[in-house]
């Protein structure tokens, strides 16, 4: 997660500048919209946020299906809510995966 936010950060500087770092108004979101959308379309089509990319871990679903393009989304919206992030069942995983049938895994290879 701390990957993907300055990756993040990086990314809203360079296309809304310094604002989005000290500013007011919308401009202070936009670390978070890019976060949003870098997320969820990087796990939509290949199972991981860029930080998950770079330390190797990815999303799959339980049962072993794709993840499809709602899975992603819906996973990375409740993620910026940050308390469904915070709840951890018994198995150690967020609330938002066991909502989604979903689990973070190490990737091979």
């Amino acid at each position: 997660m701390v990957g993907d936010w300055a990756a993040s950060m990086v990314i809203a500087v360079a296309l809304f500048g310094t604002g989005v770092i000290n500013g007011s108004g919308w401009r202070v979101f936009m670390v978070l919209a890019v976060y949003f959308v870098q997320a969820s379309v990087l796990t939509a089509l290949t199972g991981g946020s860029f930080g998950q990319l770079i330390v190797r871990i990815g999303v799959i679903r339980l049962d072993g299906e794709p993840l499809g393009w709602w899975r992603p989304f819906v996973r990375t919206a409740l993620k910026c809510m940050v308390i469904p992030h915070i709840v951890v069942g018994a198995e150690r995983r967020p609330l938002t995966d066991m909502m989604l049938s979903t689990v973070v895994v190490t990737r091979r290879g």
